[in-house]
């Protein structure tokens, strides 16, 4: 029974990303979403990336646990320094989380364009000294990076741990989608 449940979970996960739309994210990059995803609001943009840089876009689905996210950054890195930038960025991963359990990494070529690639569960713990208790914070991810034009463009999937298996094929399809000109 349980096999039964799994394949249908997996046939209506599958069927949800079947049902998906290219999405230009700007001049250069397309990239396949489920129709379900929609552009963040800048509300959202700001309480989901504390950084000072807002991405290019960045999207989720419509009860605002899943996101994709795009981003670019000035680099010095050139094409030919991929596998030493792919190990920097496993290094750096590891200091953004408390705990980090990595489930698959590499380099592969999609359409004709080299990403280094990682996919793992991090563990963010609540602050012992917080009023406002949430508990651990547990996530899948799956971050591609590739080198472009002096850049590094960066593409970010993420939802909660407790929903990876239904989340983990479409987020490979989402990523196995991108090209970028």
């Amino acid at each position: 029974m349980k096999t039964i449940f799994s394949i249908l979970i997996l046939f209506v996960t599958w069927s949800s990303y079947a049902q998906s739309a290219k999405v230009k994210i700007n001049d250069d990059i397309t990239v396949l979403l489920p129709n379900e995803f929609r552009p963040m609001s800048d509300e959202e943009l700001v309480t989901k990336f504390f950084s000072a840089r807002k991405p290019i876009a960045a999207y989720t689905n419509y009860d605002r646990t899943v996101d994709f996210s795009v981003n670019e950054t000035v680099t010095s890195w050139q094409n030919e320094d991929l596998p030493l930038m792919k190990s920097f960025y496993k290094s750096n991963i590891h200091n953004l989380y408390n705990e980090v359990q990595f489930l698959n990494e590499g380099i592969e070529e999609i359409n004709e364009r080299d990403f280094a690639f990682f996919e793992f569960i991090s563990v963010v713990k609540d602050d012992e000294s917080s009023f406002n208790k949430k508990g651990n914070i547990l996530k899948y991810t799956y971050i591609q990076y590739t080198l472009k034009d002096g850049k590094t463009v960066l593409f970010h999937f993420s939802c909660p741990e407790r929903d990876k298996e239904d989340w983990k094929p479409v987020a490979s399809g989402i990523m196995k989608s991108v090209k970028i000109k």
